[in-house]
């Protein structure tokens, strides 16, 4: 029976053009060397990035890892191809991220506490990094100051340059973003953060993996995860694997992302307000 045509995305580290042609030049050697015939689909705001992981075909295309654990959870399996470790001192060599609370460079906060009663503003619910991540960081503040943090809570703004710009516009005060986002936007596009600082991270968690959809057959991912797995030993590779600023690709293990579902903390802090 033939399968839907294959298709990938990196839409969600797409920070600009140039990492975006990175991203596509680096996947499209690994499958190619894999024996794989991909398409790269274009998709981006406003159209939600779910609708992306429902298409039939995905082979190679990021996820949100939180998304992913909760598929899983509801008997959906994506196959799990693997996961980045950037190249930047701070990942320590590890497949991680972690979201970073940003405010305007002006404002006289020096602690996330400090910011709580001000506007905040948020990409998307199904967003680790954007949503799951600070709201669970930010729990931890309701039982002393109840279950209102902010003045007001803004959102969604879809992606994280709509968040910038409204930090930007003064229309929000605070806001959380992907600090795998931001390092690679601080590589291809550092002017798109003039005027914006960092007030505190998150824990770091399992970062977005890239995986096959249900549909697809796991021996062709499977040929993929091998490929990628062992660019960083090719020295031909070096230069894009450079200009995507990942060090390797390793297994994404599903249990580490198991860890990001909701625990007591969903129910005293379940909306980011």
């Amino acid at each position: 029976m033939p399968h839907s045509p294959l298709i990938a995305s990196t839409r969600m580290y797409d920070v600009a053009p140039s990492a975006r042609d990175a991203w596509h030049a680096l996947l499209r050697a690994a499958h190619d060397r894999a024996g794989l015939e991909v398409d790269f689909v274009e998709h981006g705001w406003p159209t939600p990035i779910g609708e992306l992981w429902e298409r039939p075909g995905l082979c190679g295309a990021f996820m949100c890892g939180w998304p992913y654990a909760q598929a899983r959870r509801a008997g959906k399996a994506y196959t799990a191809v693997a996961a980045v470790v950037p190249s930047w001192t701070q990942y320590a060599g590890q497949a991680r991220y972690r979201s970073e609370f940003l405010v305007r460079a002006a404002a006289p906060w020096q602690q996330l506490p400090d910011a709580l009663g001000s506007r905040y503003g948020w990409m998307v619910r199904d967003s680790q990094s954007g949503w799951n991540a600070p709201r669970r960081m930010l729990a931890q503040w309701t039982a002393e100051r109840g279950p209102l943090l902010f003045e007001a809570s803004k959102g969604p703004y879809g992606n994280p340059r709509g968040l910038l710009r409204a930090l930007l516009d003064e229309e929000i005060d605070l806001t959380a973003v992907d600090g795998w986002y931001l390092d690679l936007l601080r590589a291809h596009d550092p002017a798109a953060l003039q005027g914006v600082r960092t007030l505190a991270y998150t824990p770091w968690t399992a970062n977005p993996l890239l995986v096959g959809g249900p549909d697809v057959d796991p021996a062709l991912t499977g040929r993929l995860s091998q490929v990628l797995y062992g660019m960083h030993e090719d020295g031909s590779l070096a230069g894009l694997l450079a200009q995507a600023h990942v060090a390797r690709f390793v297994p994404a293990h599903p249990a580490a992302y198991e860890a990001l579902l909701d625990t007591g903390d969903a129910e005293a802090y379940p909306e980011i307000r």
